[in-house]
Parts: structure tokens; sequence; C-alpha cells
């Protein structure tokens, strides 16, 4: 009988230590995430940032569907690297997995600039860290699955994105308009680098990320197969915004390469195909994949995402891009509805640091295409 009371009392006293446990914690501060130190990342730390501001670093998603060939014909732009040197200026690309991932590197003043998503640049330009030069593509990301076959169908799934990437907010966008949100399925933040052999060992239902990858993955497995795919993407030149203050004219050089790089794979399909292998190489640097077997996949992706001539660029400039009732201002709102961006930053804090005055000046110029492409 005594045994029996000692323990109602124990009873009692582990309820009130559990209860005034809760109440104390409910007085703390809420802890925060750990930061996250991409330096010590197994690619990133291989990485030997350049102090001198004269070497322009620009961070690139890798690999990326047409962005990543015209970053590889730019490379090998003489006339890019020689209107560089007259300005004392040279140029360099680090391959990156995802946007997040290049911000970091922007922030501690590592890149001077980067081309990348939509996502990862609405979140700078609404801080004010950097200024918007130029659109460099539209293009494509996807979602895909082995057993599922509907978007209303994800529910309870297992589904992985590259988080923070417009993978991840495609597949925010995609369930919104399905009456889902992330609680109605299992999130699974993910490198778009791993994505394939989880979804191969059957720890994943679905992955979203954005092409090449996910076309590549459903040619290395059959039984893969893309539920749903959206051209709606954009990738953007930008550079932090007190560099881009002090070196304008580098800036219009390296958007001055951009379109000749349009221009010379617009030339002909043994250009893309071409670029298609350089992407390759660069591609092994991130991706330990065969991307080599599918080179005619990079070459249908690079072909259907190239804008058709300059006057497409400014169409989608006006239209898209800059306007007040534009697919970037409604990409805008809805990242600030679902807590990626301040609730207190504004469509107007993003416009005030998209400068096209570089462009429109480019775009006018008409220079010819780039005759002078190393092999």
């Amino acid at each position: 009988m005594r045994e029996s009371l000692f323990t109602r009392h124990e009873r009692l006293f582990l309820l009130l230590f559990l209860l005034l446990g809760i109440s104390w914690s409910g007085c703390k501060e809420p802890q925060k995430s750990p930061a996250v130190n991409f330096e010590e990342h197994p690619l990133y730390r291989q990485y030997q940032f350049s102090n001198d501001e004269k070497t322009i670093e620009l961070g690139v998603p890798t690999p990326w569907a047409t962005v990543s060939h015209l970053v590889e014909v730019m490379k090998r732009d003489e006339i890019l690297t020689e209107d560089l040197h007259r300005m004392g200026y040279t140029v360099k690309f680090y391959p990156f997995l995802k946007g997040d991932e290049i911000n970091y590197f922007l922030k501690k003043g590592a890149l001077e600039g980067t081309i990348m998503g939509d996502v990862p640049t609405l979140k700078m330009a609404a801080e004010g860290s950097v200024t918007v030069f130029s659109l460099f593509h539209k293009g494509s990301v996807s979602l895909v699955s082995r057993d599922v076959y509907r978007v209303q169908d994800l529910r309870r799934k297992r589904i992985a994105f590259p988080s923070g990437s417009i993978a991840h907010f495609y597949l925010l966008e995609l369930l919104k308009e399905n009456n889902m949100s992330l609680r109605d399925i299992r999130p699974v933040p993910m490198d778009t680098r791993d994505m394939f052999e989880a979804i191969e060992q059957r720890k994943l239902d679905a992955l979203t990320t954005f092409e090449p990858m996910a076309t590549v993955y459903t040619r290395l497995d059959p039984t893969l197969h893309t539920i749903n795919r959206s051209y709606s993407t954009y990738g953007f030149l930008s550079m932090r915004k007190e560099y881009a203050a002090r070196h304008p004219r580098a800036i219009q050089a390296l958007i001055e390469a951009q379109f000749r790089a349009v221009a010379w794979l617009q030339e002909s399909d043994r250009h893309i195909n071409r670029a298609s292998r350089w992407v390759n190489e660069e591609s092994a640097k991130v991706m330990p994949l065969p991307l080599g077997n599918y080179i005619s996949v990079l070459d249908s992706l690079c072909a259907e995402d190239l804008l058709s001539n300059v006057e497409a660029y400014e169409t989608v400039m006006d239209r898209e891009i800059l306007a007040d009732d534009g697919a970037l201002r409604k990409e805008f709102e809805f990242l600030r509805r679902e807590g990626a961006i301040p609730r207190d930053k504004t469509w107007d804090d993003v416009r005030a640091n998209i400068d096209t005055r570089l462009l429109s000046r480019v775009l006018k110029s008409r220079r010819p295409a780039a005759s002078r492409i190393l092999p």
C-alpha cells in the first residue's frame, strides 16, 4: 500500500516538473537553427576565391539547361577575354548545386556576382544585396516519379526538392494549384545530385528539380516519368550591389558576351551539340552521373529554351519581369506569403534593384555573333 502511495506521489511530482518545464520553455527565446557553413562543403572547400577586385568570380547552378550552355560558350569567347583584358579584368565561373548556396558566398563577398534562378535572385534583390542586370534565359523545372501519375495523388508522398531553389518554389506553387501544401506531403529537402540514388532505393516517391537532370533521370531509369513540367522559370545575371556600382563597363562586357553566346548557339545545331559536350565536362565536377550518354537530351532542352531573338528578350523583360502584374511580381508575392521572403519587403524593394540600362544598351547595339569561340 505504501509502495502504491509513493508511486502516486512520484507521478504527481513528475507531472509538476513537466508543467514547470513547459512554462519555462515558453518564456525562453526560440532556439535558432545553427548557421550552415558552406565553406566546409566537399565541393566548395576546393574553391580558392581571389581577393583581386578585377577578378570577376561568378557562381552558377550546374548543370542547368541552357544557362550552362551559355556560360560554357562565354568561357570560350575570345572577344570577352580581350574586352575584359583591355580593362584589366578576368572572369571565372564556379559551379554550384543551387542558388541559396551561391547567396551564402555572395553575402560573404567571395563572389562578385551570379547567374541563378528567380527564387534566390528575388531574395537577394528584396534585401538590397544585389543589382539584377540581365535576363539570361527562360527555362524549365520538372516533377518526376515512378508510381505517381497525377499531381493530386502526391498526398502523403515523399517528395524531394533542392531547398531554396526554383524547384522548391515550383513545388509549392504546384501543390497550391491542386489545393495542397507542404503539410499534405512528406517533404524531403535534398541536393539534386543525391536524388537519383534515393528514388532508386525507394526512399522517395517523387522529386522535383531543374532541367536537364529531371529529364536525364527518366533516361537513366525508364520506369521514371515526368508528371509535370513548367517553363515559367527565369535565370538572371546579378552582381553584388556595391561591386556593380564600381564596375559597370565590365558588367556590360559580360552582357554583350551573353548575347553573342545566344547568337552563336542559334547559328547551328552543331554549335549546340558542341556546347552540350562542354556542359557535360563541367557538370562532371558536380554531378557523378553519365551526362555524356545523354548529349541529345542536353541539345533538345537547349534548343527549346533559347529565346528566338532579341525582341523576345525585350518582351519578356517588359511583360513578365518588370510589369507590376507580371509573372515575377506574382512569384514574389507568393514567396512572401509562404515566408520565403520577409513580410516587410515589397515589390518596390525588388524593382529598385533591377537595372536594365546596360541590357537595353546592349540590345540596341545589335552586336554580331562571336566568330572566335575557342574549341
